[in-house]
């Protein structure tokens, strides 16, 4: 049966892997809304003018740019074009390119690692609950996963047998900074040390090849910067988020070196109140990867279910590697795992490590935990009776301690067990003595814990967003005493955007509608309602969005009629710089506030 599966018909297998992976990232997808708030608004900007599109523009007016680069925002603004400004036309490219990396890692694996090992790094991969719950937002990460692994694919492509194609991987690798910036060289290394291993025979008569793929990568990489800095400079938007106001110094620095090296991240440093102590940020700070650096990061809390069990399947695979290393390494092993290791140490010790990053490296965890589900067999030897037993209770022991504290993940244990249970009993009753030493009952049966951990994102988990610090992630229907309905879990609104739009009048030719503190706030507005709208603070540095003058300025011009705060802020004294500037030019109005939670100010 499992000769059949593998070697006669891997097509069908494949076939069926990606079906499985495609139904967990597609189902019930118009329920997930417009997803990633912040980036939602920018598509709508971006989709306003052309202007707009090519410099990522955040607001409709094309005041400040987003903080990322826009090959993927172009491919969502293109979609909204086809399919409307809803959960297919923001989401769909995210799930069509999280999916379409489920065939692309079987061809990038099977090369080298074999049919088999290829099939269960696509299974691993299609279940892969990290990369299901990113892929079913707007963030464009699913999109970067799609782009790592075709490089790798090509890559080994080029290196085993057709080595021009190098040129083509420098085109895709530059095109990836120009998703995510750095986040997608994180397969730079593995790729540096697989090709001086393989081609160290011949590396001077490939050095041509080499240095034009950097040449190309490099090119490609830094076109559109080089443009907003130095070719259009002064008629661009706003940097967001770079005190330089230039999209190269935003690339090195916050997405950058910042992302990496210990710094502090102001938005989850303490608010201090004026009553004295302070409002704690740590509980959100930590599902952003914030404050919690350290190896085991990336295996317990949330990220345990997530990808810690996963990843944990990665490094049962490096230790088959390691025994079988004559046959592994003499290969594109040595790409995998490098990148695998490269990936676990970079987001175990780096300054900010959200779990939606490790999509820039989730093909290689697949690749790896693959390869270790269908050699394991093969190294245990005779020890395979004593060891597989061992390992089964060992891995369902860390999934007992993980689901702790998630009541709602508990009930996995309950299916795993028995299952696991059974197939011990089948193989030690001899049942199985005709398959191949890699048991595909074996493989299945430890790829059920994430399978179903898939299954409890895509029905239960708010909106199945994981880049909202959320942390009733994996709660159950009363977490931690609170009753949770699908209703109050799918609310996230905290802008009464329409509500203020119909009952401020339009001030002439104003520029703006309102101005509003905080760029997620600003995001949410400008989603829902496509209108005009002017962050005037920045949460993530607590000060001003735009400069002092050029906010006196709009202010004082009537282009914003005008603004409002959070009052939660405004009492936190968070506001101070923003009021001395709005106690100059506006006033309060009891009969415009009537909205729990804000202060509208109209400015004359």
């Amino acid at each position: 049966m499992n000769k059949f599966l593998f070697y006669r018909n891997p097509v069908s297998a494949l076939l069926v892997i990606t079906l499985l992976g495609a139904c967990l990232r597609f189902y019930n997808l118009e329920s997930l809304g417009l997803g990633n708030l912040f980036y939602a608004a920018t598509v709508r900007s971006m989709g306003e003018s052309l202007h707009n599109f090519f410099y990522a523009a955040f607001d409709p007016a094309g005041t400040i740019s987003v903080d990322k680069p826009p090959l993927a925002l172009w491919l969502q603004v293109i979609s909204t074009k086809f399919f409307g400004f809803n959960a297919y036309g923001l989401i769909g490219p995210m799930v069509v390119a999280s999916t379409l990396s489920i065939p692309i890692t079987f061809l990038a694996s099977r090369r080298g690692l074999g049919v088999t090992v290829g099939l269960a790094a696509a299974l691993v991969i299609a279940i892969f609950p990290e990369s299901i719950a990113t892929s079913r937002d707007s963030t464009m990460d699913g999109l970067l996963m799609l782009g790592t692994v075709l490089s790798a694919w090509i890559l080994i492509t080029a290196v085993e047998k057709h080595p021009r194609l190098i040129l083509v991987w420098g085109l895709i690798m530059g095109l990836l900074f120009n998703i995510k910036f750095f986040e997608g060289f994180v397969l730079l290394p593995a790729a540096a040390i697989y090709i001086l291993i393989r081609w160290r025979e011949d590396i001077r008569g490939k050095a041509f090849l080499i240095i034009s793929s950097g040449l190309i990568l490099l090119l490609t990489a830094l076109a559109w910067i080089v443009w907003v800095d130095f070719l259009a400079f002064g008629s661009h938007p706003q940097i967001m988020n770079d005190a330089n106001g230039s999209a190269l110094s935003l690339a090195f620095l916050y997405n950058g070196i910042e992302r990496v090296l210990p710094t502090e991240v102001t938005i989850f440093q303490p608010i201090l109140k004026p009553s004295g102590g302070s409002v704690s940020l740590e509980t959100w700070a930590r599902l952003w990867g914030v404050g919690d650096r350290g190896f085991f990061r990336l295996f317990t809390g949330a990220n345990a279910s997530l990808i810690g069990f996963s990843i944990v399947l990665g490094f049962i695979g490096l230790v088959v590697s390691l025994i079988q290393y004559k046959k592994f390494f003499s290969g594109p092993g040595i790409f995998w795992a490098v990148w695998f290791l490269t990936g676990v140490l970079l987001f175990s010790f780096s300054n900010r490590a959200p779990v939606h990053y490790i999509e820039s490296f989730a093909p290689a965890i697949a690749v790896m935990a693959g390869y270790g589900l269908v050699n394991f067999r093969t190294v245990s030897g005779r020890m395979y009776k004593y060891v597989s037993p061992i390992v089964a209770l060992a891995a369902l022991g860390y999934i007992w301690m993980i689901t702790a504290e998630y009541p709602g993940l508990r009930f996995t244990v309950y299916f795993v067990a028995p299952v696991v249970f059974c197939i011990g009993c089948i193989e030690y009753i001899g049942m199985l003595r005709s398959w191949s030493r890699h048991s595909v009952p074996k493989v299945l049966g430890l790829l059920l814990f994430p399978l179903l951990v898939s299954l409890w994102i895509i029905s239960f988990s708010p909106r199945s967003q994981i880049t909202i610090p959320n942390p009733v992630m994996f709660a159950s229907a009363n977490y931690q005493g609170k009753e949770l309905t699908p209703d109050t879990l799918a609310s996230w609104r905290r802008v009464p955007a329409e509500q203020l739009i119909s009952i401020l009048p339009a001030q002439g030719d104003s520029k703006y509608r309102f101005g509003i503190d905080g760029i997620n706030n600003a995001g949410e507005a400008i989603a829902f309602t496509g209108e005009s709208i002017l962050p005037v603070w920045n949460e993530y540095w607590r000060e001003l969005m735009i400069t002092d003058a050029r906010l006196r300025t709009l202010l004082s011009s009537g282009d914003v009629p005008y603004i409002l705060m959070s009052h939660s802020r405004f009492r936190l004294g968070l506001l101070n710089d923003l009021t001395t500037i709005t106690d100059d030019y506006c006033t309060y109005d009891p009969r415009l506030n009537n909205f729990r939670g804000w202060i509208v100010l109209k400015c004359d």
